[in-house]
């Protein structure tokens, strides 16, 4: 069986890097060598399409061949001999097509949870505009039975990832369905938990609340969020903007660009995220995004010299089409910095940046199966500028049988990692990736002068629900930085008790009482 996401501690000292001569004597000198079932992305790092099929294909290859499942016991597992048969699945891996009912015949033969597989690619998909359609997909039974079972599991206490996806499904795929103000109580549930939720649990529920958004409920969900993310104190709005955008609107374009100016950075850069998933997943004329030109720009000159808000518009910004960046540079007073960005975007030795991928890949595999595209996707993650080749390369990550592998690895390159792009496209990756921890131990990360590394060990106590000490909470939530935001979502995760304090003493900044008050409302952590 495919290894679960499990929960290891993070500890003072790595976990010790297998060194580059080892993976050469194993034919890893930096090109990856090829393994004769090996699937691959070969399109340009740099460019402006992916293999998405190629990706749907490792997924599923890669969880059969760590699971010891030959094909031919595949298909005698998926019981349907007739549409499933050993040749028919791979073609399906070799090919890539998408076929939800396939992908969840896969969990059910390999004991993986529902939707595991599946929850990655259909955001794979939703997010690049040229992936292939569904042929057939999973359809939950279409009874009132069924129906009813999904709605009363979301109004138990403590509904879990797989719940509120099967409440999600049975809205959008069959005739069955709640009225619009029954639903939203509910949608109101699920869009408090998304920002909460680490690992599968967060999966899930993003595809749930991104399925009721691409559905006939994609108003309640919308109206839902823009009330969420106006809230004051408001810590979690990436992912809402994240989901809202799956369905781009002119509107949306409007919002978002009014959000750039938001008081809080942090919802200042969900507005970033949210322009650049829109422009991904398609659907708008040009037209639609040229009232944005002159918002962007003044955005920009705001946020000149600002390390909270200017990287992320300039990674925004060259990640949009050409005629928009020229339109937007004309206006600006202030040229934008280049965005963090690999030292160069092939794939052989002379990247030194793909090279370090490489070499991951191999410690993390073991073999040569998989990794080809396991170096793919972590270059992705450590050094593409481009949210949505991050966050969908994040997806796959979590959902794959290196999930574990991945995770330390990353910590590592994070804290030790060749240079200052590794080591912070490292610590970033936490918070897209959102695996969960069993325990955390902030010292070794809090020791360095690096605020981004010293945020990532905040942010790794918050997926572990390790509550910070009070003298040292006190300290961080004052600052207006990364490091004060992540202290703050570490005591919110772990619902501290000292959150109680922040939110009434009359010494502490508004922001921070408000963001405690936030915490205090929504909730801690989420792991089921």
């Amino acid at each position: 069986m495919a290894r679960p996401v499990s929960s290891k501690a993070i500890v003072s000292d790595p976990i010790r890097a297998e060194t580059v001569s080892a993976a050469r004597s194993r034919g890893h000198d930096g090109s990856v060598a090829r393994h004769t079932d090996e699937i691959d992305d070969s399109t340009p790092l740099a460019g402006s399409r992916i293999d998405v099929g190629a990706r749907i294909g490792w997924l599923l290859r890669t969880s059969r061949v760590a699971a010891g499942v030959p094909l031919r016991e595949l298909a005698a597992r998926a019981g349907d001999g007739d549409r499933l048969s050993a040749a028919t699945l791979s073609r399906v891996e070799t090919t890539g097509r998408r076929s939800g009912t396939v992908v969840a015949a896969y969990e059910q033969a390999l004991g993986l949870p529902h939707a595991h597989l599946r929850a990655p690619i259909d955001v794979l998909c939703r997010t690049f505009s040229y992936a292939p359609a569904d042929t057939d997909p999973y359809v939950p039974e279409p009874t009132l039975a069924g129906f009813t079972r999904a709605v009363d599991a979301v109004q138990a206490e403590s509904p879990s990832a797989q719940d509120w996806l099967c409440f999600a499904e049975y809205h959008v795929l069959t005739p069955f369905g709640l009225p619009a103000d029954t639903i939203r109580p509910l949608v109101v549930r699920l869009v408090g938990e998304v920002g909460r939720a680490a690992g599968l649990a967060y999966q899930l529920r993003y595809e749930a609340l991104s399925k009721l958004r691409c559905s006939p409920y994609a108003d309640v969900v919308a109206e839902v969020i823009v009330e969420e993310v106006s809230r004051p104190g408001m810590q979690r709005p990436a992912d809402l903007l994240s989901a809202i955008t799956e369905l781009p609107t002119p509107e949306l374009i409007a919002w978002c660009g009014e959000l750039l100016a938001h008081e809080s950075w942090v919802v200042a850069r969900a507005g970033c995220l949210g322009i650049q998933n829109m422009r991904s997943v398609g659907g708008l004329r040009r037209a639609d995004w040229l009232p944005l030109v002159p918002v962007y720009a003044a955005a920009c000159d705001a946020a000149a010299g600002d390390p909270l808000r200017e990287p992320i518009l300039s990674a925004t910004l060259a990640g949009c089409p050409p005629e928009f960046r020229t339109a937007v540079r004309a206006l600006l007073h202030t040229e934008l910095p280049e965005p963090r960005r690999a030292s160069a975007w092939s794939r052989n030795r002379r990247n030194r940046h793909y090279t370090h991928a490489a070499e991951l890949a191999a410690e993390i595999t073991g073999t040569s199966a998989g990794e080809t595209m396991l170096t793919r996707l972590l270059f992705e993650v450590l050094y593409d500028f481009r949210a949505t080749y991050v966050v969908t390369s994040s997806f796959l990550l979590v959902a794959s049988p290196f999930a574990d592998g991945v995770r330390e690895v990353i910590c590592r390159s994070a804290l030790h990692g060749p240079d200052k792009i590794t080591r912070h496209g490292a610590a970033f990756a936490f918070a897209n990736l959102m695996i969960p921890f069993e325990t955390a131990d902030p010292a070794p990360w809090l020791a360095s002068a690096d605020p981004v590394l010293r945020g990532a060990g905040l942010d790794i106590c918050a997926f572990a629900g390790v509550p910070l000490d009070r003298d040292l909470l006190r300290d961080l939530v004052v600052r207006e930085d990364q490091v004060g935001y992540e202290a703050m979502f570490a005591a919110g995760m772990a619902q501290q008790p000292e959150l109680t304090e922040l939110a009434s003493a009359p010494d502490l900044p508004a922001g921070v009482r408000e963001a405690a008050r936030w915490w205090l409302a929504a909730g801690g952590r989420i792991i089921t």
